[in-house]
């Protein structure tokens, strides 16, 4: 997005996160989705106000059984961004090279998706590949007490 190129007051933008946009990145956490992403800018003279709303599903890998799993997506934030003439960076805002006044808006959808996905991703109770499912009963470890409680 070039920010130096919008109007001020209130700028709206629609776009469509979808398979290739997510393949593009230079990424392995997100293997794909249908994500919806809506932006509202709201310009000053070197000061924007960054508002994200993402809605949809991705797909990413399952903790359990590695097969691809698709997580609903809805997330949404506000971020602070002023044109600075070196980069900086805190906490509170982001700042962008008043001299190429260019924001990645794709890096900023993907961290976003990512920081609001499950810690720990994978299918319901009985949807995993069966196969997988089969290895990992194989291979549980087995506690005293649990052999205990058989005999």
């Amino acid at each position: 997005m070039d920010l130096g190129a919008l109007l001020a007051g209130r700028n709206e933008f629609d776009y469509t996160l979808d398979d290739a946009f997510f393949q593009a990145l230079d990424q392995d956490v997100i293997l794909g989705g249908d994500v919806k992403a809506a932006v509202c800018v709201l310009a000053h003279e070197d000061t924007f106000q960054l508002h994200l709303d993402l809605q949809g599903e991705v797909s990413v890998t399952c903790d359990r059984c590695l097969d691809p799993v698709s997580e609903p997506v809805k997330a949404e934030d506000d971020l602070l961004i002023k044109l600075a003439a070196h980069d900086d960076e805190d906490d509170d805002c982001l700042y962008v090279d008043m001299t190429h006044p260019i924001l990645d808006l794709g890096w900023l959808f993907y961290e976003e998706i990512s920081v609001n996905l499950p810690i720990v991703c994978r299918h319901q109770p009985g949807e995993c590949n069966p196969q997988m499912e089969e290895l990992l009963q194989a291979h549980l470890c087995k506690t005293i007490d649990d052999e205990t409680e058989q005999e």
